[in-house]
């Protein structure tokens, strides 16, 4: 069976995927001013969500519209105001995309659908990569990167696409009835128009049995010879019809050849095989950029050390008046404000920064070494700094509840990185975009990981690391364990793979 390949110079470029009736299904992939078309109406539509919501938390939270917080409420506003709000405009793409099997509203207003090179609806895990390289689509500026890789591309593909092994579809079916129904000759597609919607309730799982899902095979079979007698003929008396018929056929290629749900069983898959398999995988990266993070942590507390002016590049002038006056940064941080309030704010920042760290691998890699070896500096330029004020074991008590996971994590997600900067430089018998997206989907699983325990070193980090109360011993306690979960989690015992089985990466 050959592989997809795009036609079409001057008209819409197509994708033809491969069939197992030996008829192409032609896609037709949409162009950039539809892209820009459908991006601008979600912006749009996340945007006055986003709006919507603050106004009416403010409302309600605050008894105004005005966004007039007092200092008795700016820990609530902050976790019930700006942080859903805040999430409504980040997350909703990678929410909404895979709830409505490839599309948004603004992709089903503009007629646009994201689909795989096989002509099929994404996996979930394929749509949140493509959300996921959005961080580096929309760099600097605008969808800087993203719009010139949308341009100047074959496919008008974004990184985002690339890395997640989809394409951005027209739904030419829906246009085409509508089409038909403004000409008034709605009646010749009318049988076909019966297929796709049985089709479409297949896909569904609504009320289909045995004998509608037999009937869509037939129907497939019997489009793929009618458009086979079409495209041999050549003739365009009947375009119209036989375009709609093409498009009833990727339709039904996809409802016919896209894999069954499992659900859990794929989560638990996730989590007991192929995350471990991951980073098996990856731990020669992990290795190396492990010691990358330890040499720069080391060259950081060296260069205080031996020249204690250059901390202004490493720390604020408020932080660098706090060590000096004898006092922790972190001291009084719950008198600030609220645990919680902490724990969401350092969750969604210890993320951001890991996420860096592995989108930016695309670059070979060196985003990636760039932000492992700035992070390891500034840590080790801090102890260093604290150090000479006879502070660093007020900062280690701080640090060791929560540090010894969130300090894995990051150099977890350099290792991701890393191996797509790998995948790019050296892809092997495979082509580049190829190894990239294989390099991509690997990364994610480990980053799903990371998420989680980000997600547990947050709360740690809010509520035991700023309260004095806790001993060091208890905290000791919560670091060491804590990352003894870490490792029993990322090997899959959690999830009940067994210790004398097979080799994770079999």
């Amino acid at each position: 069976m050959n592989s997809p390949s795009v036609t079409g110079l001057h008209a819409p470029p197509t994708l033809d995927v491969p069939s197992a009736t030996g008829v192409d299904a032609a896609i037709v992939l949409a162009g950039p001013g539809a892209r820009a078309m459908a991006f601008m109406i979600d912006w749009m539509l996340r945007t006055a969500l986003s709006v919507f919501y603050m106004l009416l938390a403010s409302l309600v939270l605050l008894g105004n519209l005005s966004f007039a917080v007092g200092p008795d409420e700016s820990a609530l506003w902050f976790l019930a105001g700006l942080m859903p709000a805040a999430a409504i405009y980040f997350l909703y793409h990678p929410i909404v995309e895979p709830m409505m099997s490839g599309r948004t509203p603004g992709k089903r207003m503009a007629g646009l659908r994201v689909l795989t090179l096989e002509g099929l609806v994404p996996t979930t895990s394929a749509l949140v990569i493509r959300n996921v390289f959005r961080l580096v689509d929309s760099m600097p500026v605008g969808y800087v990167v993203g719009l010139l890789f949308v341009l100047f591309g074959r496919r008008h593909l974004r990184l985002g696409d690339i890395a997640a092994g989809t394409v951005l579809a027209v739904e030419r079916a829906p246009f085409l009835e509508k089409l038909a129904r403004d000409r008034g000759d709605a009646a010749r597609h009318a049988t076909w128009h019966e297929v796709r919607s049985r089709a479409a309730s297949l896909r569904r799982r609504a009320d289909s049995k045995v004998d509608d899902a037999l009937a869509v095979v037939d129907e497939y079979r019997r489009a793929a010879r009618l458009i086979n007698v079409a495209r041999a003929a050549r003739s365009t008396d009947d375009r119209n019809t036989t375009e709609y018929l093409e498009a009833t056929y990727a339709d039904l290629h996809d409802a016919i050849h896209r894999p069954a749900r499992r659900g859990w069983q794929v989560l638990l898959a996730l989590f007991r095989d192929r995350i471990p398999a991951a980073l098996s995988d990856m731990r020669i990266h992990l290795l190396a950029v492990t010691l990358l993070f330890i040499t720069a942590a080391v060259t950081g507390a060296w260069l205080i050390f031996t020249y204690p002016d250059l901390i202004a590049m490493f720390a604020s002038p408020n932080l660098i008046a706090t060590v000096e006056r004898g006092e922790l940064w972190t001291e009084g941080m719950l008198n600030v404000a609220p645990s919680a309030v902490h724990s969401v704010d350092i969750l969604t920042n210890n993320i951001v920064v890991s996420f860096f760290a592995f989108t930016l691998g695309l670059f070979f890699a060196i985003g990636t070494l760039y932000i492992i070896g700035l992070n390891g500096l500034s840590l080790g330029a801090l102890f260093a700094f604290v150090g000479q004020h006879g502070l660093a074991g007020g900062l280690f008590d701080f640090v060791v509840a929560h540090g010894c996971v969130e300090l894995s994590c990051i150099c977890i997600s350099g290792a991701a990185g890393a191996y797509i900067g790998e995948a790019l430089v050296r892809p092997g018998a495979r082509t580049r975009s190829e190894a990239f997206r294989l390099a991509a989907a690997q990364g994610l699983r480990v980053m799903g990981a990371v998420t989680v325990l980000l997600f547990v070193c947050g709360f740690i980090e809010g509520y035991v690391s700023p309260d004095p109360e806790v001993p060091r011993w208890a905290r000791v306690t919560i670091g060491v364990g804590f990352w003894l979960f870490m490792i029993s989690f990322l090997r899959g015992y959690v999830f009940g793979r067994s210790r004398g089985g097979p080799p994770i990466n079999a």
